[in-house]
């Protein structure tokens, strides 16, 4: 039984390692580890040790920090692959940036945040504004479109449990801060089927997201189309870019079992 509970406490210190240093997004030494877990640091040197020789940390041999391991991200990767709605999805998501000739991604709720699972990318002339999203990067909720779409989808009880926690940062001088205009955003998303990023999360882009609905008509995804304020009105970005994006979410969701009423 004491074994059972020092490895199981082995694992618990393994998990907080990889949660510190994802939750500071810059690489830690062992120290600044140690005492983010009150731990003692010969103590959590053994852990390290043990997860760089596995592959699952890394240490920058200039500054002697540790980051997240390849074999970590392979974990991360091998699940993403096995995600069934981006397995069932991207292929539509492919055809919609090629139609559009814009950025599409693919995002799931977890928590009080939102994980890129898929994303198209397109190549836009040189000095044009990119997406800095990547494939597994987690990222605010309230500043999103796909984000409203998730939340907007939610039952009222996970809803409100999520709200009471989040802490409406500004981003940009357009994200909403206001507890009740987010709330009044989500009523709106949910009864028009989308949501709108209008520079909310990044300034010169705005997004449109859909959700994804599986056989239990449950919202398991939301899709969008992210593009340069510069290169499509706020007509367009409702209109045909809209329908397109519909469409897809449409196509996605039978995919998923959903059957339309």
């Amino acid at each position: 039984m004491e074994d059972e509970i020092k490895k199981l406490n082995t694992i618990g210190k393994a998990i907080s390692v990889f949660e510190t240093i994802t939750a500071a997004k810059r690489p830690l030494s062992i120290k600044e580890i140690a005492e983010s877990l009150d731990l003692n640091k010969s103590s959590v040197h053994h852990h390290i040790k043990t997860l760089t020789e596995y592959g699952y940390l890394q240490q920058n041999q200039d500054s002697r920090k540790y980051d997240i391991g390849l074999n970590l991200v392979r974990v991360g990767q091998a699940y993403l692959q096995r995600l069934d709605v981006r397995e069932r999805g991207h292929r539509h998501l492919e055809d919609l940036s090629k139609k559009l000739n814009e950025t599409v991604h693919m995002l799931v709720l977890d928590q009080n945040e939102v994980v890129y699972v898929d994303k198209v990318d397109v190549q836009h002339q040189a000095g044009a504004l990119q997406c800095s999203s990547f494939i597994g990067l987690r990222t605010d909720v309230y500043s999103t479109a796909s984000g409203k779409v998730l939340l907007s989808n939610l039952e009222q009880g996970s809803l409100n449990a999520i709200l009471q926690d989040l802490q409406l940062t500004p981003i940009t001088a357009h994200t909403l801060t206001d507890s009740k205009a987010l709330e009044k955003e989500l009523l709106l998303s949910k009864n028009r089927g989308y949501s709108l990023d209008l520079q909310e999360h990044s300034l010169g882009l705005q997004c449109i997201a859909v959700p994804v609905l599986n056989l239990h008509s449950q919202c398991v995804a939301a899709i969008s189309v992210s593009c340069p304020i510069t290169t499509i009105s706020s007509e367009m970005l409702e209109g045909e870019v809209l329908e397109a994006l519909k469409e897809t979410g449409r196509k996605i969701s039978a995919a998923m079992g959903y059957i339309s009423i």
